[in-house]
Parts: structure tokens; sequence; C-alpha cells
């Protein structure tokens, strides 16, 4: 390697005998010291610190490079968090640096100015996901390089992006995001707190997920969701005065009397519908939560006759029933859905999932649109 043409260069001169100083650079692969390390480190930082000719950093690329071919991990990594905050390092010892071991080339991919997203396109194409996984951390991302990532179909190059509160994904980054997300809930977690997503990305994560992820869904997507149980609600609740023909539990006159008169003196709650039922009168029930509730008798008797009632644990949600509750009356009111004698567990522990899964201020919202609707 010809350095004359660093003769004019004194203080670069010097820094370079610093490197090339066989003792220090021996010492420090041998004996691994961390002191050493980041003295080293800091004597190739300030190389880059001071205004250089196209040919001088051409030559102190070569230099560095040869010396990191010989260099220990930690040495290299040391050197790569200390030029990740520069923009000055010549661009062909950064991508040397930036396809080494993971190790040290994280600190380069996910911070280093110097690479482009068109180095940065093409490490992804050339690299593993854990290269992937770190340039998607970075604090900036131009569009076509989102969706290369977007595209490796990555579940961590994925979480990484939608963690990443920084740069804006695209429309086809939050379709492929959105994808993944319907089987993995690590993936939409992140990607549910997006501002870019689509109502109606929202809807389908919802139908793939379930428990605290639904809820929050529930919580933050309220136009859209609960998606299931507005689709539930729609099939029992309808806008024209229901059909009472052919209703075989509904209550007589004289029943919806005696259940007018024992709301108006504050007798009907939870606990007393239960009681109801478990004297087997499921009319009397009906015009108890009717009066309760202020949903019709007909939507009541409806709720309750569903093969699955889910419309009746909205209901019973939105006034704050406990699981236990909801259990017995799903269980007292079985033989009005049913003529089998037996229940069928797995139906029971599905219904009961999906109690669980309601939100209360979300089925409260349902059945007050319900009420209103009937007026």
């Amino acid at each position: 390697m010809d350095l004359r043409i660093l003769d004019k260069s004194p203080h670069v001169a010097s820094l370079l005998v610093r490197l090339y100083d066989s003792h220090k650079l021996y010492g420090l692969l041998e004996e691994g010291k961390p002191q050493a390390r980041q003295g080293l480190a800091h004597a190739v930082a300030e190389l880059f610190e001071t205004e250089l000719s196209v040919r001088e950093e051409e030559v102190l690329s070569d230099v560095l490079i040869g010396l990191m071919r010989k260099a220990e991990l930690e040495l290299r990594y040391a050197l790569s968090v200390k030029l990740s905050a520069m923009d000055t390092v010549p661009l062909r010892l950064v991508l040397h640096l930036a396809n080494d071991e993971i190790k040290v080339a994280s600190p380069l991919l996910e911070a280093s100015e110097v690479l482009s997203d068109m180095d940065l396109i093409y490490i992804v194409k050339s690299q593993g996901p854990e290269y992937w996984q770190a340039i998607a951390k970075r604090h900036s991302l131009g569009d076509d390089l989102i969706n290369v990532l977007a595209d490796t179909n990555d579940v961590g190059t994925a979480v990484n992006l939608s963690e990443n509160e920084r740069v804006t994904l695209t429309e086809h980054a939050v379709n492929v995001l959105g994808e993944l997300a319907k089987s993995n809930e690590e993936v939409a977690g992140p990607l549910l707190q997006r501002a870019e997503l689509p109502v109606e990305l929202a809807r389908a994560i919802h139908e793939h997920v379930a428990g605290e992820m639904r809820e929050y869904i529930d919580v933050h997507f309220q136009d859209a969701a609960p998606i299931e149980i507005d689709m539930v609600v729609e099939q029992v609740i309808h806008e024209q005065a229901p059909d009472y023909t052919g209703m075989k539990f509904l209550p007589s006159r004289k029943v919806i009397n005696q259940v007018a008169e024992d709301k108006r003196r504050g007798f009907i709650d939870m606990d007393l519908m239960v009681h109801t039922l478990q004297k087997g009168d499921i009319p009397r029930f009906i015009a108890q939560f009717s009066a309760y509730t202020g949903i019709s008798l007909g939507k009541v008797h409806d709720f309750i006759m569903q093969s699955c009632p889910k419309g009746l644990a909205i209901a019973c949600k939105a006034y704050k029933m406990q699981k236990t509750d909801f259990s017995r009356v799903y269980l007292l009111t079985h033989r009005a859905r049913s003529s089998m004698s037996h229940i069928n567990q797995s139906d029971m522990m599905k219904m009961m999932d999906y109690f669980d899964g309601i939100k209360t201020d979300i089925a409260e919202k349902i059945v007050s649109r319900t009420v209103r609707r009937q007026t």
C-alpha cells in the first residue's frame, strides 16, 4: 500500500502510526482488554473527524478493512458502535462492517446515516432475518425499503416495523403486516396501535385474535367493533316492531302487568331473575329481563331462542352480570332452545369465552342503541 499520499497530511499519518503500532495492535488482539478496544475505536473515529480527501479516505478504508479482518469480534463491535453515530465514515468501511456478524453489523444497520436505502435494500436481499430486524428499527426508512422489509414476511421484522413509531408505514406494508397479524398476536399487538391501520383491516384481525387483543380492538376501533357482536346484534335487532306470532315463551298480559308493578317498586334485579329461571318460569324471566333492560319482549325472546344466544350474552354483560350468573342463565334457558336434555359442554365453553370477550362499555353502547331503535 502506497502511503505517500499522506505525506501532506501529518495529522492523519500520525494517527495511522498509532493504528499500526504493533505493540498496541497485537497486545489488543491477544489480551482483549476493553479499555484497549475503546482506545483503538476512538483513534479510528478521530481519523474520520479530520477533513480528508477522497484518496485519503480510500487509503484509510483499505487500512481499516485490513485491520478488521484480523481483529476480534469485540473490537469490531466497539468500532461499529463508535462509527454508527458518524456521517463522515467512508461507505466502503461501513458496508464492510454492516455485512459482518450481526452483533457487529447491528449498530450500523440501526443508526448509520452513511447507509442509503439502496444500500440497505441490498443488505436485506443478501442477508438473513437478524439483519432485516435491525434495519427495521431505523429512525428513517423510505417507502421502498419499508415495502422490501414487509415482503420478507418475517415475524421479527414485522414486529420491529410495527413498533417503529418514527416511520410511516406504506399501504402495502400495512396490508402485508395485517395478514401476518392474523396468525401472530405478537405482530397484531403493535400493529393495532398504528395510526395507519384502516378500520377494515382491524375488522379482519379481530376475527383471528382473542382475549385481551380482541378487547383492545373493541376499545380503540369502536366505530368498527365489536365486529362479531355487531353482526350478532344486527341479526336479532330490527327496526320494525317484532312479530310475536309463534313465540311460545312470550309472557301473558297478567305476568307483564305483575312484573311492571315489581319494577315500579324496585324489586327486579339480577338475583330475582336468576331465581325465576331456577323455578323454570321462562316467560316471567323474559318479562323481568325486558322490564329491567328496556329491551322489548320480542327481542328478549329472540335472544333466548338463538341456538347460540350471543344477544343474551351482550345484554347480560351490559348490565354487569357476573360470569357465574350468566352461566346459570345459559343453563336454565337451555330447554327453551333445544329439545335435547343434555347440554353440549363444548358449546357452553365457547359461549362462556364469548361472554368473557365482551367489553362492558361496548355492550352498554349496543343495548342503548337497541332500546333507542325501539322508540
